[in-house]
């Protein structure tokens, strides 16, 4: 009874200090996904109950399980540019606790939403996230200041097939072909309308040079397990004008593959 008359800061307002935000792994891990997925909104330590609402009759049962939901998150949630959820991304560590008989990773699968999980203590490279994660990338999503029409404002004088502009890019790499570059070298679209799965690709790799070269040099490989048919002449034309351009951005001690669109059809 008399401690409470004692205890002079019972009724004052505590101090508070900043708090950072991410750990350190956390920072490092949220700016590969921004990399990885630039066409993408990335949101950290969204709480479950603000992507998923239990369908329960019982209206007590309810609010019981909204409560459950509102004690947990996952570490960051990937959305479309229509704030369409794609998936989340989970980070898991050595010491994980059983969440009860209801464990985040069955709800969301109940609802349909896809979760990637990773361990904490080995998180992937920015090249393992990319190939991940590319499914759910919504790589027609438009990023501001980033198509021909902003090239031609930014850079009225200048000739794009020069390489100068190579450097105006969306994906967060100066030193790799930018979206706009690629439209630019392939005027005809070709690719993007008669093979948006590959023009998908090309656009999610584009800040990665290494990892593009391989991707490119892998549409032209015919000794797969299934036959493919191959690409038509113009298609792969336009295909090795990328492998050109993104030639100049591998680092690589090899000489350019010299390529031979004729052997595509033979």
């Amino acid at each position: 009874m008399f401690s409470h008359f004692l205890d002079k800061d019972s009724k004052s307002e505590p101090d508070f200090e900043k708090r950072k935000f991410f750990a350190a792994e956390e920072e490092v891990f949220f700016k590969r996904l921004i990399k990885a997925l630039p066409n993408c909104s990335i949101f950290p330590k969204v709480q479950v109950a603000a992507i998923l609402e239990p369908h329960i009759s019982n209206e007590k049962k309810r609010q019981v399980m909204r409560q459950k939901l509102q004690s947990r998150h996952v570490d960051f949630g990937i959305f479309d540019k229509n704030l369409e959820l794609l998936c989340v991304v989970i980070l898991e560590g050595d010491d994980e606790v059983d969440e009860d008989e209801y464990p985040t990773r069955h709800l969301l699968k109940s609802a349909g939403i896809k979760s990637i999980r990773w361990k904490r203590a080995a998180l992937p490279t920015y090249e393992q996230v990319l190939r991940t994660l590319a499914p759910f990338s919504d790589l027609n999503s438009p990023r501001a200041e980033s198509s021909l029409h902003t090239i031609g404002k930014l850079f009225p004088d200048e000739d794009v097939t020069s390489g100068k502009i190579f450097t105006k890019v969306e994906h967060g790499n100066p030193n790799a072909l930018s979206l706009a570059a690629i439209e630019r070298i392939t005027p005809e679209k070709l690719i993007k309308t008669q093979y948006p799965h590959i023009w998908q690709k090309i656009c999610l790799f584009a800040g990665d040079p290494g990892y593009l070269k391989n991707y490119l040099e892998s549409l032209f490989i015919q000794n797969r397990p299934t036959k493919r048919r191959g690409l038509p002449k113009p298609v792969a034309n336009e295909v090795m004008a990328i492998q050109y351009e993104n030639s100049r951005f591998v680092v690589s001690k090899d000489p350019d593959p010299i390529w031979d669109p004729t052997f595509l059809h033979r």
